[in-house]
């Protein structure tokens, strides 16, 4: 029987002209963001909100190069793991090339009966995780047999991953550091609506990573919010001014729902935040994500067999 392994992601514009299709994939997804109105007009108000924001976003794409390397990236994990095992090791994106519902496709046409799938988010919520596993369901439900991995937070490999960037920025001479965990935030009403355990995902993985490092005080914050509705808090900024307020002199960061660089780490952390962080006073030590490291493969290959 031929079996294989679905990667998913969220996908990202790897260069400009990718932006206002993926902004517009993105808001037409009522599931991830649901705008209040009938539901006929949530593609037509996804298109303007995507031709407004376009233009504001795209200069921030220029200051990383034209694009999000969050694709390119991951089709270098898809390499690695295939080293690995043995089976066939497909990728797809919700919301940029390659499309998931054109790898699908391949799926079916390549006769593959079994498929275990996992995504790209080591902690689980609705609006990545879940998000994925529906559309998967959608597209390969019925044809192909289906295995979904939900959550690899607290899988021991991408914990000694996490740990590993720390290591390194401790052996720099610091004096009162504070570890800050930034993960992605989220829309309040997806955890008091929808019960999203994705905060106890993030906590979970945390409390494992700070089982090395008791000594050093830490925090937990979430970045990334769009638009008026209320988001998970605190807040990554609010914690940066709150660590400047109890008397410390470094932060450490690490963007502990990522897996790879994209535009929230290399520029919402590396621009705007580690600007803030020098109007406040403070060294700001941001791990930079090794998305090859082998015991993030190792993670997700334990993950799929587990």
């Amino acid at each position: 029987m031929e079996k294989g392994v679905l990667i998913t992601y969220m996908g990202a514009p790897s260069n400009l002209k990718e932006v206002k299709p993926f902004l517009y994939r993105l808001f037409s997804d009522r599931e991830i963001i649901n705008f209040g109105v009938p539901a006929f007009l949530q593609k037509p108000l996804a298109y303007l909100i995507a031709t407004f924001r376009a233009p504001k976003v795209k200069p921030q794409y220029e200051a990383i190069g034209g694009g999000s390397p969050l694709v390119k990236y991951a089709k270098e994990q898809v390499e690695l793991l295939k080293e690995r095992i043995e089976e066939k090791v497909f990728l797809g994106m919700l919301y940029s090339e390659p499309l998931l519902e054109k790898v699908a496709k391949e799926v079916v046409k390549l006769g593959i009966k079994e498929l275990s799938h996992i995504t790209l988010y080591p902690q689980f919520s609705y609006a990545t995780t879940g998000a994925c596993i529906k559309e998967v369901e959608k597209l390969l439900g019925g044809k192909v047999k289906l295995k979904h991995v939900k959550s690899w937070c607290t899988n021991p490999y991408y914990v000694e991953w996490v740990k590993e960037g720390i290591r390194k920025k401790l052996k720099k001479e610091l004096k009162n550091p504070v570890i800050l965990f930034s993960a992605h935030g989220l829309p309040e009403y997806f955890v008091k609506e929808r019960k999203d355990p994705y905060p106890q995902e993030v906590e979970k993985s945390v409390s494992l990573v700070m089982e090395e490092f008791k000594s050093i005080p830490y925090k937990i914050s979430y970045q990334s919010k769009v638009g008026p509705i209320k988001w998970l808090e605190p807040s990554t900024e609010s914690q940066l001014r709150k660590i400047k307020e109890e008397g410390y002199e470094e932060v450490i960061l690490f963007p502990i729902s990522f897996v790879s660089e994209h535009i929230e780490t290399l520029y919402e952390l590396d621009v705007e935040y580690a600007e803030l962080a020098r109007e406040l006073g403070l060294k700001f030590l941001r791990v930079k994500l090794n998305h090859r490291s082998p015991l993030l493969i190792e993670a997700l290959k334990s993950s799929l067999k587990a």
